[in-house]
């Protein structure tokens, strides 16, 4: 379902992003009426809407710094600020952020705003710094059998990890499930994705097997206080998990084993699209799998297939090293 505009502004986490982001910059009203526009008319998600606000208040902060403001940058203002993010940041934020860059100019241009777009042409050479990072089988198989099932906690973790791994869904996705969308047979579930587009994702026998054991008495004593709550994944107090609350418990899981500055919120969605890329699956299937709308985002994976396959050769061949 759609926001509303009174909704959205209303959302106590984008209040709170508002007043942090400094609200208070010059021009920063043409960045909440983009943000506005992209969640009540195009439905783009509040994860989405927080992340492109702080890279347009950095935009924003930039080029009044720099004597400009959002109309009247040009090309060579924004040239300077993708290049000032491409060094300070991750080569994923810096995509973001031109991301967020274009869209915001794009909406100025289609709403009168301005004339010449000074985003045109610019360009960020980010493909090979973002591949997606992946954990090997090996590490993988560690970090889920590392997790046993020895009271509630861990029987949730297990069964997060086994889910995330097997499906390949978000961590936003995995805590916004109910338990309607479990479907009798164990071995489906629906998953509202990005847009809230609904696809239907296989729970393989052991992903279903540690689900099951966590949905029976594990379950039932973190919600002994809620015992209406109809999420599938709980807290300690037996309200629904939430994405951060998700993240930090498997976080602590990683750390357990020695991976935790490999893991990430997507690490597990990324390793279960490598190892199917790498054991020859078709793309489509990952595409539908991952709730992708476009194959090229899917395709990023054979990228780091062949990156996976350079590694092996250059370690095993005997013609690889070099004289």
């Amino acid at each position: 379902m759609g926001l509303t505009h009174q909704t959205f502004l209303n959302h106590q986490t984008f209040v709170t992003a508002s007043a942090e982001a400094r609200a208070d910059l010059p021009g920063s009203s043409l960045i909440d009426e983009y943000l506005v526009f992209l969640a009540v008319m195009q439905e783009r998600s509040e994860l989405t809407i927080l992340a492109y606000r702080g890279d347009l208040i950095r935009l924003l902060d930039y080029l009044l710094n720099h004597g400009k403001s959002l109309l009247g940058a040009n090309h060579h203002d924004l040239a300077g600020f993708l290049a000032d993010h491409q060094r300070t940041t991750s080569a994923r934020s810096a995509a973001r952020a031109a991301s967020a860059a274009r869209g915001l100019y794009s909406y100025l241009i289609g709403s009168g705003q301005m004339v010449h777009d000074p985003m045109e042409g610019l360009r960020l050479h980010t493909e090979i710094a973002s591949l997606p990072k992946a954990l090997s089988v090996e590490d993988t198989m560690k970090l889920l059998e590392a997790t046993v099932p020895t009271d509630p906690l861990a029987s949730r973790d297990r069964a997060m990890l086994e889910l995330l791994y097997a499906s390949g869904m978000r961590i936003s996705e995995l805590v916004g499930l109910d338990l309607e969308d479990l479907r009798e047979d164990s071995f489906w579930l629906t998953v509202t994705g990005k847009g809230s587009k609904e696809r239907l994702v296989p729970v393989p026998p052991i992903a279903a097997s540690f689900l099951s054991g966590y949905l029976g008495e594990p379950r039932r004593q973190l919600i002994r206080k809620h015992s209406t709550e109809r999420a599938v994944f709980v807290n300690q107090t037996g309200g629904r998990l939430t994405r951060q609350g998700a993240w930090f418990a498997l976080k602590k899981r990683a750390q357990a084993v020695g991976l935790g500055n490999r893991f990430s919120p997507h690490t597990l969605r990324h390793s279960c699209a490598t190892h199917l890329v790498e054991a020859g699956a078709d793309l489509r299937v990952i595409q539908e799998l991952l709730g992708h709308s476009s194959i090229a985002t899917t395709e990023i994976y054979t990228k780091v297939s062949v990156a996976h396959l350079t590694k092996v050769y250059n370690e095993f061949h005997p013609r690889a090293s070099r004289p």
